[in-house]
């Protein structure tokens, strides 16, 4: 029976970073895999890299099949990359699905290897519920033959969004219903309300406060909101948020608790109920993102290894839809500081202010900084723009660094720059 310091199981995100994390520690490591064909896991597969590789591509090309072979083609290249790297490092990757039989032992399609730990990094799946022939997932984008000419997205969100953009970018007819009022519930009012904007310019039409009654096998959908409507559409696609990969692992047979919510349990260090078995990423009840899911990995391994506690501020955590236009924040917004009747100032500056982004013909949205007036710190931000990935990271920065406001004045940004908009905000932008 193999033996290892750490076994980890997945290969994603939070998979692949635990086990090159461990290597630092020089721990004998192995990551259990059921499809080497997903090696990289949702984040490689159909998430974050190839759909942003989609979004990217289409405004410039407009054939579906194109793009997407181009896109996928790519995917591969940094698969075999990360498996390159995997093995350099003495990684080993072993094909099968991983069950527990204990807190020590598991067995991998009916062959035991046993760990003096573990990290379970199993990920997530879409949720499905409209279980029916006629309603696909988003993974549909990446196998469809040729472009549709209209879609249903049901669900707004980050993947109903994003989708929605890269459809609308290649001529399809787009439709979003949203049970909820808003398209990106829990972000900037303000934001949401530009992003609706800017969706209805491109011909995204937005059904809000709305719900599926019925889906019929042609493709028509029954939507009830302010009246009952009737729509037929070339394809549906699913977008109502994921569920943790749990289920067929045994964690019972290891002491592994699970939380209401069917996540698994775990403390600040990432433990679970059982002490040596750790877990990270989309598994565990915490925001659904590839760097969450880093962190969260180094995180365990580090306690694994060394002892030393979790500290993780979520907080601080940025977020962004890759949609068109972004949309982005970091900390606590407008609303949130009202609520807690904080000291603060809102400070905002819009793109069409800024030269750089009129002269590229990128000038939507703004920038709003939430001010901690009383400590003098930035204590959360909101934009949505046409390419504010870089400026959110920035954010990011400032705010869990607690980077003082002056020192930010006083600081010199290049110009033109699109992240010059935060110094520009501080100075001219005070509401």
């Amino acid at each position: 029976m193999p033996h290892y310091d750490i076994v980890i199981i997945g290969s994603g995100p939070a998979g692949y970073t635990a086990a090159f994390e461990a290597v630092k520690h020089k721990m004998k490591t192995a990551i259990i895999e059921r499809d080497l064909a997903r090696l990289g896991g949702v984040c490689l597969g159909e998430g974050c890299i190839p759909l942003k590789g989609l979004l990217k591509f289409s405004e410039s090309v407009k054939d579906y099949a194109s793009i997407r072979d181009t896109v996928m083609g790519r995917v591969e290249q940094i698969r075999s990359g990360l498996a390159s790297r995997l093995r350099s490092q003495g990684i080993d990757v072993i094909k099968g699905s991983a069950q527990f039989v204990s807190r020590s032992e598991i067995m991998v399609d009916g062959e035991p290897v046993s760990a003096e730990n573990f990290i379970i990094a199993a990920g997530s799946s879409p949720k499905k519920l409209f279980d029916q022939p006629g309603v696909r997932t988003s993974e549909i984008i990446f196998s469809l033959e040729k472009a549709p000419g209209s879609v249903l997205i049901i669900g707004g969100g980050v993947v109903g969004c994003e989708y929605a953009s890269f459809l609308n970018n290649i001529g399809v007819k787009v439709d979003i219903v949203e049970v909820m009022d808003s398209l990106l519930f829990g972000e900037d009012e303000e934001s949401v309300r530009v992003l609706a904007r800017e969706f209805r310019k491109r011909g995204i039409q937005v059904f809000a406060k709305t719900k599926i009654a019925a889906i019929g096998g042609d493709g028509e959908a029954v939507m009830e909101g302010d009246k009952e409507m009737r729509q037929r559409y070339d394809l549906i696609i699913e977008a109502t948020g994921r569920r943790p990969n749990t289920a067929g692992l045994g964690l019972e047979s290891a002491g592994v608790a699970l939380t209401e919510r069917g996540f698994i349990r775990v403390n600040e260090s990432m433990q679970t109920t059982a002490g040596n078995i750790y877990a990270a990423g989309d598994c565990i009840d915490t925001p659904m993102l590839a760097y969450t899911a880093y962190r969260e990995a180094e995180t365990a391994v580090r306690h694994c290894a060394t002892g030393e506690k979790g500290r993780i501020d979520y907080g601080a955590m940025p977020r962004l839809v890759f949609s068109m236009p972004q949309v982005g924040s970091v900390g606590i917004n407008e609303k949130q500081a009202s609520d807690k009747k904080m000291n603060y100032r809102v400070y905002k500056y819009f793109f069409k202010a800024l030269g750089k982004a009129v002269m590229e013909g990128k000038d939507t949205g703004f920038v709003k900084l939430i001010s901690d007036e009383d400590r003098g710190t930035i204590a959360g931000a909101a934009a949505v723009g046409d390419d504010i990935a870089d400026i959110m990271n920035q954010l990011a920065l400032i705010v869990s660094g607690g980077i003082a406001m002056s020192a930010i004045r006083e600081c010199m940004f290049v110009h033109p720059s699109y992240s010059e908009i935060i110094l520009e905000a501080l100075h001219y932008g005070k509401q």
